[in-house]
């Protein structure tokens, strides 16, 4: 019971000592690298133009014939304030964080043919006072402090993963640092070899804890590499741009347990496209299209 106790108490240790370190970091840190990522297969950066801390983006957005976007995220962009969005056709709208923000964009096509809409993007980079290092100094280690001892057992990680998870995912936003962790990259690897893998399946294929899984899988999915979508029960993960049609068979075969033919799962994906864009996809119409 003591030791129990013992572990709980560093694990409120560590869990503030990480959101100290953390503000610290957000509130009094130095200028952050301004990067923008896109998060939409329908979406391609064409051009880039950078005056002092004034930064331009050109996206350009396709739709497909008679179909539509809707509030469809297609890029995020972070270090820096957007100060203009300007767009040829449809409509953008913008969801601001404390260090991000990203662009949904709405447009219909009713043509017979692709469409094209562009979008102007015109963002400030972040300039920010430095750092207290005394009060950062403190903050990481009784941090690490803490953290050391509950990672000596498998238990410990477990809840220590989870304690910080939400707090270190809502911090990194660096693109240099997100492929830096082995483990990241494994994730990463095996999404692309597996597309459409739930939390579970990828933590038991890859040997890493599920809070690890959750905790990468949110640092990729914030910053635009990987995409999930609700189907039921499950919520499955792929990378960003990978084909519906090949992360819905690995999901029907994988986890449904159900055997589909690659022609059925690109006439799926095509019937599934008005939910597609909303992350939410009823399992009864995939249930309904592999009984045929």
């Amino acid at each position: 019971m003591k030791e129990y106790i013992t572990a709980i108490l560093l694990l409120a240790l560590a869990t503030t000592a990480t959101l100290l370190s953390l503000q610290t970091l957000t509130q009094k840190a130095t200028a952050t690298p301004t990067g923008l990522i896109v998060t939409s297969p329908t979406t391609s950066l064409v051009k880039t133009e950078t005056r002092n801390n004034t930064h331009i983006y050109t996206l350009q957005v396709h739709v497909k014939p008679l179909s539509s976007l809707q509030a469809e995220k297609i890029a995020c962009i972070y270090g820096a304030k957007i100060t203009a969005l300007n767009t040829s056709a449809g409509k953008s709208t913008l969801e601001t964080n404390p260090d991000s923000a990203c662009i949904f964009f709405t447009i219909d096509n009713p043509s017979i043919r692709e469409a094209e809409a562009t979008v102007l993007v015109t963002a400030e980079t972040l300039l920010e006072e430095k750092g207290e290092p005394p009060i950062l100094l403190i903050g990481t280690t009784a941090g690490i402090a803490a953290a050391s001892y509950l990672t000596l057992t498998e238990s410990g990680r477990d809840k220590l993963f989870k304690a910080i998870s939400i707090p270190v995912g809502y911090y990194v936003a660096r693109h240099e640092d997100v492929l830096r962790s082995k483990k990241r990259l494994e994730i990463l690897e095996y999404l692309k070899k597996e597309p459409g893998a739930s939390m579970r399946r990828i933590s038991r294929d890859t040997g890493i804890s599920f809070g690890e899984v959750q905790w990468h899988l949110s640092i990729l999915e914030r910053l635009g590499y990987v995409r999930r979508s609700r189907i039921g029960k499950w919520t499955v993960y792929y990378p960003t741009g990978s084909p519906a049609e090949k992360w819905l068979e690995n999901f029907i075969t994988d986890e449904l347990g159900e055997k589909i033919t690659p022609q059925t799962a690109a006439t799926l994906a095509a019937r599934l496209e008005p939910y597609l864009s909303t992350g939410t996809i009823p399992t009864s119409l995939i249930r309904e299209a592999i009984s045929k």
